[in-house]
């Protein structure tokens, strides 16, 4: 019980320090669940009921690696949180990379960047849910396969 009630605390901490969110962990879904060889995932709700996962990893992860994570997890993100509340830092990094990749182009539209959005280092991540399609998965380190460990349903209602 006091290890759930620090892990509540840790994650509280690290969102406002990493992202400067202020959440207020209620209720856990799943805890610390394998999301990759090195990774772990955290769902759970807050105080005024949105969803999140919290992902973590020993190794580094990049926005792309996130949302595999969030769809073999059988979850649908509403936003990817960015670090330090900064809100155009995936375009930030993604137009680094793509002038470093073709330094005398210039960036025509948002179709030039996708892809070099998606190589933003994001590690942990925070992950706004929109759905719980029914069950979450975990990835099984042995067998290199995704697997149920809960059933669970949430969908965010739109206003």
């Amino acid at each position: 019980m006091n290890d759930a009630i620090l892990d509540d605390i840790a994650i509280e901490k690290t969102c406002k320090e990493r992202f400067n969110l202020a959440l207020d962990v209620t209720d856990v879904v799943v805890r610390g669940v394998p999301a990759g060889i090195a990774t772990r995932a955290t769902v759970f709700k807050t105080a005024k009921k949105h969803m999140y996962v919290f992902i973590q990893s020993q190794s580094a992860l990049v926005l792309d690696d996130v949302q595999k994570i969030v769809r073999r997890m059988e979850l649908e993100a509403d936003g990817f949180i960015p670090p330090h509340g900064e809100a155009e830092y995936f375009d930030r990094i993604g137009r680094a990379k793509f002038k470093a990749m073709f330094p005398g182009k210039a960036i025509v539209g948002d179709d030039d960047l996708r892809y070099y959005r998606n190589l933003a280092p994001y590690n942990p991540a925070l992950v706004r849910l929109a759905k719980v399609k029914g069950e979450i998965r975990a990835f099984e380190v042995e067998t290199k396969v995704w697997r149920k460990v809960k059933d669970y349903t949430y969908s965010k209602i739109k206003v």
